[in-house]
């Protein structure tokens, strides 16, 4: 049985998009991305996390054509850890596997959802679909690829 891994973040891209192509002959395209979370450290700074994108073949090219520095994102991929081997010992990363990239010119939650509440630690059965259904609007909304 496949369990279910699937994420959807918005924020911005810290870096342009680059090309690469693998010795197998696909393509990959990668960027930072920065996504702030909804609350602010006790010093008034806010907090964030910044992930590694990769993005393959078609939305990959894309991808390295059209993502730069700045750009507000809506992306939905998977999330996946990879390690790798450095001087100082075993490093790990997060890396998100976009499968959907749009750019926003806008905040997709616009109101639509209470900030405060996705600060907790739980959130209820309604915020949770609030959520769910926010991503499926942006979902329909303009594809491109």
């Amino acid at each position: 049985m496949a369990d279910l891994n699937f994420v959807a973040l918005t924020g911005v891209a810290t870096r342009d998009a680059t090309l690469r192509e693998k010795s197998s002959g696909q393509v990959k395209a990668e960027f930072s991305f920065e996504v702030e979370r909804p609350f602010m450290r006790t010093t008034g700074e806010p907090v964030s996390d910044l992930f590694l994108v990769d993005v393959w073949q078609d939305l990959g090219k894309w991808t390295a054509e059209t993502i730069k520095e700045g750009q507000r994102l809506f992306i939905v991929g998977t999330l996946n850890k990879e390690s790798y081997n450095t001087r100082g010992g075993r490093e790990h990363l997060t890396i998100v596997k976009a499968k959907y990239i749009r750019r926003l010119d806008s905040d997709i939650l616009d109101g639509q959802i209470d900030v405060e509440a996705l600060k907790e630690d739980t959130w209820s059965q309604e915020l949770l679909h609030e959520a769910v259904q926010i991503v499926e609007g942006a979902l329909r909304e303009e594809s491109v690829v």
